[in-house]
């Protein structure tokens, strides 16, 4: 589906290292030089745990919202079936999209970096809160990865499962002391 709209998209999330959002914040993004597995396009998710898991900011990263233009020209239909560096690259060539919408949503690859009109970097604070938000919506069920797990499996009470929790007390009490001084609380009220 071809797709605008008359407000803007998102917000969507882009997790990367602090210092590379300070240029991002100063000068915009840019395209990659170097193809991924979704070619030289800019990577975002609606998912803030899937950016979180690339901009950690207890290792030096941060989570930046990010929303596209009303007028952003994006599709929720790749045209081909095979996903690999050079078929993303040539689709944008060759259709005029701005964005891809894929993975369910997990995944937004953009094109054309203008359509990103509204760029902010959350604090730490608003980042964990919004977690725990996405958190209560997935329910206890949902897996994530890395820091992001160990987060979900305190705020459901699933701690006494989790080996980096159990073998790393200090860390278990880091992200606890995290979760309290930032969200008021270290568990869901639902857990």
């Amino acid at each position: 589906m071809d797709t605008s709209a008359t407000r803007l998209i998102g917000p969507l999330y882009h997790g990367t290292r602090d210092t590379a959002a300070r240029t991002i914040l100063r000068e915009g993004f840019r395209r990659s030089r170097s193809r991924s597995y979704t070619g030289t396009g800019i990577c975002l998710s609606e998912s803030l745990s899937i950016a979180y898991e690339f901009g950690m900011y207890e290792t030096g990263g941060c989570v930046l919202e990010v929303r596209l233009a009303p007028n952003a020209r994006w599709t929720d239909q790749l045209d081909s079936k095979a996903t690999s560096r050079d078929v993303w690259d040539e689709f944008f060539s060759e259709s005029g999209m701005d964005a891809v919408r894929n993975f369910g949503g997990n995944v937004w690859v953009v094109w054309n970096p203008t359509v990103l009109v509204s760029i902010t970097r959350l604090s730490y604070r608003e980042a964990i809160r919004c977690l725990c938000a996405e958190f209560d919506e997935d329910g206890p069920q949902c897996g994530y990865n890395g820091v992001v797990s160990d987060y979900a499996n305190l705020w459901w009470k699933q701690d006494a499962t989790d080996p980096n929790l159990t073998r790393f007390p200090d860390h278990r009490q880091q992200l606890m002391g995290r979760l309290k001084r930032f969200v008021g609380r270290t568990h869901s009220t639902s857990a």
